[in-house]
């Protein structure tokens, strides 16, 4: 609810300054903003529609089983592979994420499971790194990363610890 709060209080507040400006921007900001809008509008109900149908299909015995909060250091592994390989932006992968955790996903495999699709986004390197960057770069690269995600997850695990979290979120 703050971030919210807090992200509409922004847009405000760079609408006001650029209205003060009084030299075009705000009207260029504002159909700016609305050509994003418009494009981002359709994902955002595809993903959602999406995610829903995700939610009806994946089953929650074996999510929770796998990467759900006991399953420990093992599930904290294999959400952030599992993390890695989701070929998606983030209009796909957090409705992705919101199916997972509503299937029963651990607050730290969450956290291992968004890292891997971060920082090791395999689809990517596969379309852009490898072609653009070649494979010794892109294989430096992966094997420097490879440990975020575990790492991550482990840190969210020990955090809780010390504060403990609402989880889920909702």
């Amino acid at each position: 609810m703050a971030a919210t709060i807090f992200v509409y209080a922004l847009a405000g507040l760079v609408t006001w300054l650029a209205w003060r400006r009084r030299d075009g921007t705000y009207e260029q900001g504002l159909h700016l903003s609305f050509e994003r809008l418009f494009e981002v509008l359709p994902r955002t109900a595809i993903a959602l529609l999406l995610a829903g149908f995700i939610g009806r299909l994946v089953p929650s015995d074996p999510v929770a089983r796998m990467i759900g909060p006991e399953s420990g250091f093992v599930g904290i592994l294999l959400a952030g592979m599992v993390g890695g390989f989701i070929p998606s932006g983030p209009m796909v992968s957090f409705p992705v994420v919101v199916v997972l955790v509503q299937s029963g996903a651990g607050f730290p495999q969450t956290c291992a499971f968004i890292t891997g699709w971060s920082v090791l986004a395999l689809h990517r390197v596969l379309i852009y790194e490898i072609p653009l960057m070649g494979w010794q770069f892109s294989l430096t690269r992966l094997i420097s990363v490879l440990p975020l995600p575990p790492l991550c997850g482990l840190l969210a695990m020990a955090l809780t610890w010390v504060y403990p979290i609402k989880w889920p979120p909702w």
